[in-house]
């Protein structure tokens, strides 16, 4: 019962940031204001609509084909979408650690050299983006795809099973180990830049991107932490309860899947605004202050 309900409020978490993702995508690319990372936002919004809708179908698949087929209906299903759906997630969240260290370069080149920030101009960040998105990221997960040790997520308990178990390919086996120092670098090196920039410079709009950058880093260090503690203690994970190892999976998901509702809702107020009047909610108070202002 526990396990169904922590399923049920999964998805329905997911379907809610999914909504959120998509409207901040139509907002974005309808208003594209000067003063919000237009490229990031609407590549980081892409592969975070990519991710939940993949998790979902992993989730969810795995409660619909069971309750229709039982073990041997969840079985079938992995054999048919299990390796391209968890392709798909694995990809949705790589890119976004991708696109970090991008952003993180992207912020010390323009304080380091600001002459020379045409180097990040739109064309060329979205020509970066692309290029992460479809030669580093997508082609480094089709090598293990198509190799003898493709992975395949399995929901309960959830964890990600190499068809070469116990062994991994060479590329998952170093994406495992090492890639929690992708983000933690680029939180580190952000966060030195703000110290940076409040000693020399003050609050400025670039420390309000900067801020944007090192808070997806710490983001995304979240899951890969829950990784590590996988990893290094195991003699305590797997002694716990199948129940306890999904829930755990889902709160380290749902990190992910909130990424872009915490970066550019929670702490941008700029984005923050948009979404809210795209929706309705910021207009009804601003005619509430007005009316206000007027009575008094």
């Amino acid at each position: 019962m526990l396990l169904l309900i922590s399923q049920i409020l999964f998805s329905l978490l997911v379907l809610l940031l999914l909504f959120y993702d998509v409207t901040l995508l139509i907002v974005t690319v309808k208003k594209r204001l000067k003063d919000i990372p237009v490229v990031y936002i609407i590549c980081t919004t892409f592969c975070g609509i990519v991710n939940k809708i993949s998790h979902i179908l992993l989730v969810d698949g795995y409660v619909i084909s069971n309750q229709i087929g039982g073990d041997e209906g969840y079985e079938e299903y992995r054999r048919f979408f299990g390796k391209q759906l968890s392709l798909i997630v694995t990809w949705g969240y790589l890119t976004p650690i991708y696109f970090n260290w991008l952003m993180t370069i992207h912020r010390v080149g323009v304080v380091v050299a600001p002459m020379k920030v045409w180097i990040f101009s739109e064309p060329k960040l979205m020509g970066y983006c692309i290029g992460i998105m479809v030669i580093l990221s997508f082609i480094d997960m089709l090598i293990p795809y198509f190799s003898s040790c493709s992975i395949n997520f399995h929901a309960h308990p959830a964890t990600w099973i190499s068809a070469c178990a116990p062994d991994r390919h060479l590329l998952t086996w170093f994406q495992n180990k090492y890639i929690i120092y992708f983000p933690v670098t680029a939180m580190l090196v952000n966060l030195l830049l703000i110290m940076y920039m409040k000693i020399t410079r003050g609050i400025t709009n670039d420390k309000a991107m900067i801020r944007q950058v090192a808070a997806t880093a710490i983001y995304l260090s979240i899951y890969e932490i829950g990784s590590l503690y996988i990893r290094l203690l195991p003699e305590y994970f797997d002694v716990m309860s199948s129940e306890f190892k999904d829930i755990f999976y889902f709160i380290r998901i749902l990190t992910i899947c909130s990424l872009n509702f915490f970066v550019y809702f929670v702490i941008t107020r700029v984005t923050r605004q948009l979404v809210l009047e795209f929706l309705g909610f910021s207009k009804k108070k601003r005619a509430v202050a007005t009316i206000t202002v007027t009575m008094t």
